[in-house]
């Protein structure tokens, strides 16, 4: 729907309505089609391209906002030594080590520091 919203394609739409009534009026039914039926073809490609262009650049942001998201933890899970897991497999009882300029990777309380 963004496409539709931009000027140049709506000045278009708009050339094309105008050519085919003039072509009409000056050429007749079959003859007078042709140039505004070209342009609305043009048209129709350059919304498929954009569309396609910012589908395919949305779904490379959410992914690079997925890959943001991941972090590794160090983690006490019963053992005197810690475990590396990612953060979103944290669960309640867990115990971080937190190190100096470390992300925040869930709501926690700090046990020492």
């Amino acid at each position: 729907m963004e496409n539709f919203e931009d000027t140049i394609n709506r000045i278009l739409a708009l050339a094309a309505v105008v050519s085919i009534v003039i072509g009409l009026v000056q050429h007749g039914f079959p003859s007078g089609l042709i140039e505004g039926t070209s342009i609305l073809i043009a048209l129709n490609i350059i919304i498929i391209v954009n569309s396609g262009n910012n589908y395919m650049a949305e779904q490379r942001l959410a992914n690079l906002l997925k890959l943001s998201n991941k972090q590794k933890v160090a983690v006490f899970r019963g053992k005197a030594e810690t475990e590396t897991i990612d953060s979103t497999d944290l669960v309640v009882g867990d115990l971080i080590y937190f190190e100096s300029g470390m992300k925040c990777p869930a709501d926690m309380v700090m046990v020492s520091g």
